[in-house]
């Protein structure tokens, strides 16, 4: 079975506004940067990923093995997902991975967890830390179900999934699970000392120490 793994990556200039009042700009950016090579990495390890797939605009810098879908703007994480969906090296897999660039504490081991078994016919779902996102989706085939990334969406994938095919999965991993969107999120990440880029980028300019007091 083929698995490819697709990273839909919002553009480095605008993202983590939410982080604005305890990261600068160019901190938010570097930190993006920084998780999604965290997430890559991971990812690069896990045996029977066939290809990594990272979608963006113009402005998306590739990520070494992996391979670049431009986009010609930003329109949003489903939209980016529709469009990846287009290229046959995607749309010809036996099944996607959909990972979003945030989530640095993902391991090795959780995503080979994750694909192990795949079905020829099935959805898994990994919800994030409130269990009202979506933090790793695996479709088989590619177009089992449109995405419904955005808000809520976790219930929204279940209930979809569960509308479409019998074979539906939810699976709680804690690495998947901890997304960094809010200044709570960062904070949380700063106590869980890891050997992660991010973590190492964090600490190295001072903000670990100035969020934990």
């Amino acid at each position: 079975m083929t698995i490819s793994v697709l990273v839909p990556v919002k553009n480095l200039d605008i993202a983590k506004s939410r982080l604005a009042d305890v990261l600068s700009w160019n901190e938010r950016r570097e930190f993006a940067d920084s998780m999604l090579s965290d997430v890559v990495e991971a990812v690069l390890k896990t045996p029977k990923i066939e290809n990594v797939f990272l979608v963006g605009d113009k402005q998306l810098s590739p990520k070494p093995g992996t391979l670049v879908i431009q986009e010609q703007f930003n329109n949003g994480y489903n939209e980016a997902i529709s469009f990846a969906l287009k290229d046959k090296r995607i749309a010809n897999s036996d099944a996607i991975l959909i990972l979003p660039g945030d989530i640095p504490l993902i391991t090795t081991e959780e995503i080979k967890n994750f694909i192990t078994d795949t079905p020829e016919n099935g959805v898994r779902i990994a919800p994030d830390r409130d269990k009202k996102g979506t933090n790793a989706l695996l479709l088989a085939p590619p177009t089992q179900i449109k995405t419904q990334f955005g808000k809520l969406s976790y219930y929204r994938h279940l209930e979809l999934a569960e509308k479409c095919c019998s074979n539906v999965e939810v699976i709680d991993s804690d690495g998947i699970a901890f997304d960094i969107d809010s200044p709570e999120d960062l904070k949380d990440f700063c106590g869980t000392v890891s050997c992660t880029k991010s973590y190492d980028f964090l600490q190295r300019n001072g903000i670990v120490a100035s969020l934990l007091g």
